[in-house]
This record gives structure tokens, C-alpha cells and sequence, in this order.
């Protein structure tokens, strides 16, 4: 493949073509070869990287090196899908993959960089159920049956998120939740967290008075909550 473009050795703009060549370097101690391109100057032999491919050799090396290191076991693989009961052709059409490609990888197979992170989120349960949602229709019943009876997939069911909360939670609520976070330097989850720790968890109330609510605001609680606190705190 012929190309022009400015050689630097040569001072002016000169046919290039471009190589191919594997090259090795160490990446985290550990050396590794991949194929890198170069543009070689038709004119003087001159060999450089042109715009874009010092960019493209470092992502394939790197790309070398995750192949390597990074990617899952085929024993890794086959305890992850176990976790939801699924079988290869139902687990590779939850995670959008080919028909015969878990068993390609379940056999050997090296998982480019996007199967690699699919992979890797499957392992959280809540983003395989979200997989699960999205994708159930593309496998059969009884798949389906087994995968909801799933170890796997009743923790998901378990641990929802605190996303969860919000349909339960007047505007009120959810706003002083939020305060309390950023008054503390918390996450919301850690914040929740907060409010039913052993200290909190016997008296719900206890959210109720540190997050100091004004009168006006105690107006719009729900009743079991406002008779529950000792005091209406001061705004």
C-alpha cells in the first residue's frame, strides 16, 4: 500500500508504504510481541510513524498484552456460567454474543476486548440481570426457568441497588438523603448504609433527626414516619 506524506529525512513530501513487523516490548514486567505498522519513505527508506499509528501500536500492544494476561480462564468462564445455571448457547445470547462462541472460549478461545469486559460485568449479578432483562427473549423457557432459580440471579433480586428506594421515597425524603451525603462526604449508597447500621437500624427515627427537618417539611412525611421521631428538629 502506497501512500504520501512529509519524510522527515528528506524534507519534503515523498510516496510511503506502509509495514508490518511484530515488535516486542515489556508491558508490567512481562514481555510481549505484537504486530506494529510503520510508513517507510519510498525514496530514502526512511521508517517512522505517521499520525495515528504511534496511537494504533500502543493500543495493540496493549491489546497484546490483555489477550495475555488479562483474559479469563476457560475455567473461569465455565464457573461463571454455572453461577446462573445457564447453558453456553442461552449465556452467549444474554451477553449478545454468537451462538458457538462461550463454547469457543470454554475451549480455549481468547475473547477480544469487548467479549472481555461483557464477561467481566457478568460477574456482578446485578448487571447480569440487567444482560437478562434486556435479553430473556432470545432464549427458551426453560432456560429462562433455570437461570431465574439461579444462585446467581436471586442475588440479584436481593441486592437490587438503592436504586430500588426511590419509588418508595417522597422528594422530601430523597432530597434530605442526598444532603445528608454531601454534608458527610458520602456516597448515597453509603449514606443508606448509614441509616441502618446497628446503631440507626432499631429506630428509623433516627434519619429523621439527624437529617434536621424544618415543620413544613415534617408536614409531607408519611405519618408512620413523623409519629416515629421524638422531636421535629429545627430547619
Amino acid at each position: 500500500m502506497s501512500n504520501r506524506l512529509p519524510c522527515s529525512r528528506c524534507g519534503v513530501t515523498r510516496d510511503i508504504e506502509i509495514i508490518e513487523r511484530v515488535e516486542q516490548v515489556t508491558i508490567k514486567g512481562r514481555e510481549i510481541s505484537f504486530n506494529a505498522h510503520y510508513s517507510r519513505c519510498l525514496t530514502c527508506g526512511d521508517e517512522f510513524e505517521a499520525p495515528g499509528q504511534l496511537d494504533a501500536n500502543l493500543d495493540a500492544a496493549r491489546e497484546a498484552y490483555a489477550r495475555l494476561y488479562e483474559a479469563p480462564s476457560p475455567e473461569t468462564l465455565v464457573s461463571l456460567r454455572a453461577r446462573y445455571n445457564a447453558s453456553q448457547k442461552a449465556f452467549g445470547a444474554i451477553l449478545g454474543f454468537g451462538e458457538l462462541t462461550m463454547n469457543g472460549y470454554e475451549n480455549g478461545g481468547i475473547p477480544d476486548s469487548t467479549n472481555r469486559l461483557l464477561l467481566k460485568l457478568a460477574a456482578d449479578p446485578l448487571i447480569f440481570k440487567a444482560m437478562y432483562d434486556i435479553n430473556s427473549s432470545k432464549i427458551g423457557m426453560t432456560q429462562r426457568r433455570r437461570i431465574e432459580e439461579s444462585e446467581g440471579f436471586q442475588t440479584a433480586l436481593r441486592w437490587a441497588g438503592v436504586g430500588g428506594l426511590l419509588p418508595f421515597l417522597t422528594q422530601v425524603q430523597q432530597g434530605k438523603i442526598e444532603a445528608c451525603a454531601e454534608r458527610y462526604q458520602r456516597s448515597i449508597p453509603e449514606q443508606v448504609a448509614v441509616y441502618i447500621g446497628p446503631a440507626s437500624f432499631r429506630d428509623y427515627s433516627g434519619m429523621y433527626v439527624e437529617a434536621r427537618w424544618s415543620d413544613a417539611e415534617a408536614t409531607s412525611l408519611s405519618p408512620a414516619i413523623t409519629q416515629s421521631s421524638p422531636t421535629q428538629g429545627a430547619a
